[in-house]
């Protein structure tokens, strides 16, 4: 043992030895530091950040969205405060843990469930999981009495779309919606995703929501948020505010718009009532109508499978979306067309004998048995003489239809600043062959004179046509739209129209409302002129009884009745207002459409033209001398129905309904469509 230690050799190696230590010692410690230099000095700046970017957010600033109010001031669309349950993705494994216990306290979506389930499964996820949105009192009071279980879950406050006054103009107004990866691909292409978007929830979907969107939604800012390790935020700092969204004034007036959905209430159809100089639309109304509201937060399944495959259709706007056929509504367009045409002169003098007779077998009736004898121009509009129209369009052949139409607008979009407004129709030759891979009849265009059969119109489109026979021949468009102040009025054309020719067809007009015309109740006690024009539109050919006697409408399943019309505008002397109403499957145009159109008239005249009602403009002896029975035979005994082909021909005038629905609410509704289909019709 002593050996050992006194060995001379290990007493030399011991030095090494310590010597080795020490080196190795140096090294490390010169590592540590290095290593800690390099921590704490040249990267500290790059930790730093990291850390306060950890505790400090920047986040989107989303601007409040432009509220949307009526002519007169009245909030239609506005915001209010929606409560959210949020968790970060940091926090999601330790708030799915937990989460049933939250969904005993408050709803919490499935879809959001699985959410959350995924983001506490990605190691990459980050981002922001909604587990519930649109929280009422009840339920942020139940959450806040347990929030201390659930540090990860945090309540915040946000702005939400509002639409006060539930589905009244709803299809006007229309809605927004959530924002989907397609919205956020089509915005990033646009180049206003970063500027607008981002961080946004809610967009436009239908309606002025939609096609005002640049107007309404502002620009987005930024805030600094510092948040706890929950993602709470603890303290806000804005480092640019949000720029609101400008607010929107319609032309829409809440009293007229009211009225009109009341007097439609429970039945399917339209109104459109427009300014005839300025084209501004004071109500625009379609029946049956939905709540916007429940597409604020998400519609739930259920409540699009309601509205969706309804029977009625609810989402649609019928106004601008439903294409009907415009029966008599027409005769007035054709007859100054006529006019205009020189396809007849005022002499013209055709004799109505009750029928026009096409050929061996077709046989299409006026609306009176034994006909109406000697009539001019302005009797077959004022007696709506449908033979004189047969025999018009006899003479003059589709074509020259479809061109006097088109020069009041139909058969092209009004152009009304609403998303996807149908054109109508107008055919022809070359129409229905592309359309139905047939030729176009000699009978088709009998059908068309009194439009039925292949022709369809919009009730926005009838009430502008009978603008522009209202203000001498401007092509207004309709503007739902008003700004802050009334733009000027816009057209898309002018039709050459003659001061004599419009005279008569005007006078005419305001005959239709009088004793011997078709809806002498339609002007009764008015204290102005109402001029307009009746229109019953078949909806299935006629049927028959086993005696072989027509069965009268009313005892027809209702979906075979017609549709009701009527268009015109007021005071006659000096226009101001057109209105157009379609409503389905009711019948005779005077008795049922032609009530609304007055009382839509009454109701803006007495807002707007006071003067009218002053009691020395009251009192018109005309009418008070008007006699209550033959008022009452005019409406009853001979009230119109634009009575097609007869049962001995083989021509039918057919109906079906085309429908497309999507997110956006993009419909093709009430597209009623037909005409004859013989195939060995002949002139």
């Amino acid at each position: 043992m002593s050996e050992a230690v006194n060995d001379p050799a290990r007493k030399r190696q011991s030095p090494a030895r310590l010597w080795l230590a020490a080196a190795l010692a140096f090294f490390v410690a010169a590592g540590l530091a290095a290593r800690w230099a390099n921590l704490q000095v040249a990267r500290h700046e790059g930790f730093a950040r990291k850390a306060r970017e950890n505790q400090i957010q920047i986040r989107p600033l989303e601007p409040p969205r432009g509220a949307i109010y009526d002519r007169g001031g009245k909030l239609l669309a506005g915001n209010n405060t929606l409560f959210s349950l949020q968790v970060s993705s940091d926090s999601a494994a330790r708030a799915l843990g937990k989460i049933d216990s939250l969904a005993a306290a408050v709803r919490i979506p499935p879809d959001n469930m699985e959410k959350l389930r995924a983001a506490a499964n990605s190691p990459v996820y980050k981002g922001v999981i909604t587990l519930r949105e649109g929280l009422n009192e009840q339920e942020i009071s139940a959450f806040l009495s347990l929030q201390f279980l659930f540090p990860e879950v945090v309540l915040r406050a946000e702005l939400a779309r509002d639409y006060p006054r539930g589905d009244l103009a709803a299809h006007v107004i229309g809605h927004v919606g959530r924002i989907n990866e397609a919205d956020k691909e089509k915005l990033i292409r646009s180049g206003q995703w970063r500027k607008r978007y981002n961080g946004a929830k809610f967009i436009g979907r239908a309606g002025a929501e939609l096609i005002n969107e640049s107007t309404l939604r502002g620009e987005l800012g930024a805030q600094e948020a510092h948040v706890d390790a929950h993602g709470r935020v603890l303290a806000r700092r804005v480092l640019r505010p949000a720029k609101p969204g400008r607010d929107l004034r319609l032309a829409v007036d809440m009293e007229l718009q009211k009225l009109a959905e009341d007097l439609l209430d429970g039945r399917r159809g339209a109104v459109a009532a427009i300014q005839v100089h300025t084209g501004e639309v004071v109500a625009l109304a379609s029946s049956p109508r939905f709540d916007p509201n429940l597409f604020t937060f998400g519609i739930s399944p259920d409540d699009w499978r309601r509205l969706n495959e309804s029977e009625d259709r609810p989402m649609v706007h019928r106004a601008i979306h439903g294409q009907y056929a415009p029966g008599s509504t027409v005769k007035p367009l054709l007859a100054l067309s006529a006019l205009k045409r020189g396809w007849r002169d005022e002499d013209y003098v055709y004799v109505s004998r009750g029928f026009f007779q096409l050929g061996a077998n077709q046989r299409f009736h006026d609306w009176k048995q034994g006909g109406h004898g000697e009539t001019d121009i302005a009797k077959s509009v004022i007696r709506s003489v449908n033979s004189f129209y047969n025999q018009l369009g006899h003479d003059v052949g589709i074509d020259e239809l479809k061109s006097g139409l088109a020069d009041f607008g139909l058969g092209a979009a009004t152009g009304i600043d609403l998303e996807n407004e149908k054109p109508g129709i107008l055919p022809s030759d070359q129409w229905k062959r592309d359309a139905h891979g047939e030729p176009w009849y000699p009978g088709d265009t009998i059908a068309a004179s009194t439009g039925q059969g292949y022709v369809l119109a919009t009730p926005l489109q009838m009430a502008r046509a009978l603008a522009v026979v209202a203000n001498g021949g401007r092509r207004i468009i309709p503007r739902v739209a008003r700004g802050q102040s009334p733009a000027p009025p816009q057209a898309d054309g002018q039709v050459a129209l003659e001061a004599a020719h419009l005279k008569i067809i005007r006078d005419a007009l305001a005959k239709v409302t009088r004793p011997g015309g078709t809806a002498p109740s339609v002007g009764k006690g008015a204290a102005y002129g109402v001029s307009g024009k009746t229109g019953t539109a078949q909806v299935a050919r006629l049927q028959l009884d086993e005696r072989g006697n027509r069965i009268k409408n009313e005892d027809l399943p209702e979906k075979l009745r017609d549709h009701a019309w009527f268009a015109g505008y007021a005071p006659s002397d000096d226009p101001l207002l057109a209105v157009a109403v379609l409503v389905e499957n009711a019948g005779s145009g005077g008795r049922q459409a032609g009530p609304i159109v007055r009382k839509m008239m009454d109701a803006y005249l007495r807002k707007f033209a006071p003067r009218i009602f002053a009691p020395e403009q009251e009192g018109d002896v005309e009418r008070e001398l008007w006699d209550a029975e033959e008022i009452e035979r005019f409406d009853n005994d001979e009230s119109e129905t634009d009575a097609g082909p007869d049962a001995d021909s083989e021509s039918e005038i057919a109906y079906s309904y085309s429908h497309s629905h999507s997110h956006s609410h993009s419909h093709s509704c009430c597209r009623y469509s037909g005409g004859t289909h013989n195939p060995d019709a002949t002139a």
